[in-house]
């Protein structure tokens, strides 16, 4: 672009200087009727010059402009059309032929292949994904990367059945590329498939309908699932849960709730889970069961874990030097945001803003948490004890059990699931949950107990040597004020 200007304007300066030089020639020679008609050539030959150059300039821009529409469709790691590319393609079908039209949705398990087989393994995939995409893709048919690891692929098919052959065609064929290489055998490549109709007109809405029923399949031996209305339309409701869930977030309106908890031999209210409640302002008041499997599935969790984390110390800050400042508050943690890189660092930025004594929050980190990504998982617990928080093993018995990490990892507390309770009903589950109290003591750990509903529940573990009692049958979850209020009367009951 920038040599084909220079071009334009060396060609200007030698047209003018040859024209001017023409002037002063005609100028010194002629009689002053040619001097006129010298310089009516004159203008007349800058007249040309400046169209060529304004025709030049303009087919130039007109140039650079498709250039730079063309680059702005374009995936650049594989050179097949982006977003963008789809986007602009999908809204060219017309309502009569989209019938015609089958969308897939293409998902490559990139966790499993990045960690297991390494990133060059995964690039090359994603590489050859567009490679058989673009192979299969027709006069009027979209090939595209979505996202990192997300293709989308517009094809025309008779009918349902033959879309079907087709998608398990490209499948099969993505698939042999994985078991030539033979590295792996676990599925990777996963699609689900869906007859595009003409009610279908936002195409970042069906990409996300079918992004959501592919990502099911991942971690499973299903390679492809075909979809219906309903299917795409409970995605479609998940994606406005959403958009209302961000929203919640804009407007605060996720509540700290504490479910207190009492010592077992005093049976004095010595410390608090902190739980979450979305005081939803169109859905009403929500309980996490509504709404964390949709974070956890969107990658939105740790935006709730790190907004309760706040919550919490705020709570300690505003109970310090009043009559609550004995309690503690246990603050969970999932997985997900455990295994953060910076996990440890945002914790110390937001703990920073308030004060109280650290040791009064207990970071509480189910035992998945701990085994999911052992190495980010102790490094930020390490640095989380570093900073003074205490550590609780939640969960202790439920799934699999690695008593390992009561040794591994700093931790004070361990939480004995609900389900070892309910087992208690049998001898070698009581022998169970007393050895589970002896071995953590042994530890020199603390031991709560969760679950405790009923009275017989409460007699079994209060003649224990559990530590402290969770449940419902001392407290339930309340607003922070109404929690307040709740502990006033708990203790005046007990001591009258």
């Amino acid at each position: 672009m920038i040599s084909s200007r220079l071009c334009i304007v060396s060609l200007m300066l030698l047209l003018t200087s040859q024209v001017v030089s023409a002037e002063v020639h005609t100028t010194n020679t002629v009689t002053a009727n040619a001097v006129w008609s010298g310089n009516m050539t004159v203008y007349g030959l800058c007249c040309i010059v400046f169209a060529m150059i304004t025709a030049f300039v303009l087919l130039d821009l007109r140039k650079t402009k498709r250039k730079m529409q063309y680059n702005r469709m374009i995936d650049e790691e594989t050179g097949i059309g982006n977003l963008v590319h789809f986007t602009h393609q999908f809204n060219m079908i017309s309502d009569l032929s989209c019938g015609m039209y089958y969308i897939a949705y293409i998902i490559i398990d990139s966790n499993y292949l990045q960690i297991y087989h390494g990133e060059s393994t995964f690039t090359d995939s994603v590489k050859y994904t567009a490679g058989v995409l673009s192979s299969y893709a027709n006069h009027n048919e979209i090939a595209a990367r979505i996202t990192e690891n997300g293709f989308a692929f517009a094809f025309r098919s008779v009918n349902a059945d033959a879309a079907k052959q087709q998608a398990e065609e490209i499948i099969d064929k993505l698939t042999l590329y994985i078991e030539a290489e033979e590295k792996s055998f676990k599925p990777v490549f996963h699609a689900a498939l869906y007859n595009l109709n003409a009610a279908d007109r936002s195409c970042e809405l069906l990409l996300f309908n079918l992004r959501k029923n592919c990502s099911k399949l991942i971690g499973t031996d299903r390679q492809l699932v075909l979809c219906d209305a309903n299917m795409m339309n409970s995605a479609a409701r998940e994606k406005q849960l959403l958009e209302s869930i961000e929203n919640g977030f804009k407007n605060r309106e996720f509540k700290l709730y504490l479910q207190f908890i009492v010592d077992n031999k005093t049976k004095k209210i010595v410390s608090a889970e902190a739980l979450s409640r979305w005081d939803s302002a169109d859905k009403g008041l929500l309980s996490p069961a509504k709404y964390i499997e949709t974070m956890e599935s969107n990658g939105m969790i740790t935006v709730l874990d790190y907004y309760m984390f706040e919550m919490t110390c705020r709570q300690l800050h505003k109970w310090k030097d009043t009559e609550f400042d004995n309690l503690t508050i246990s603050c969970n943690f999932t997985r997900i945001t455990l295994s953060e890189d910076d996990f440890a660092e945002k914790i110390k930025d937001i703990s920073n803003k308030y004060v109280f004594d650290k040791s009064k929050l207990v970071i509480e980190i189910t035992e998945d948490a701990i085994e999911k990504n052992r190495e980010n998982a102790m490094e930020n617990v390490r640095e989380c004890k570093k900073m003074g928080f205490r550590i609780a093993l939640d969960d202790l018995g439920s799934g699999y059990t690695s008593l390992i990490n009561l040794c591994e990892y700093p931790i004070d507390i361990v939480k004995i699931d609900r389900d070892i309770l309910l087992k208690t009903d049998r001898q070698n589950g009581r022998d169970l949950f007393v050895g589970m109290i002896a071995l953590a003591h042994s530890l020199n750990l603390k031991v709560v107990c969760e679950g405790v509903e009923t009275e017989e529940q409460k007699t079994l573990v209060s003649a224990t040597e559990c530590d402290l009692i969770q449940g419902w049958y001392y407290s339930k979850a309340f607003p922070a004020r109404e929690g307040e209020a709740f502990v006033r009367q708990y203790s005046e009951k007990l001591i009258g």
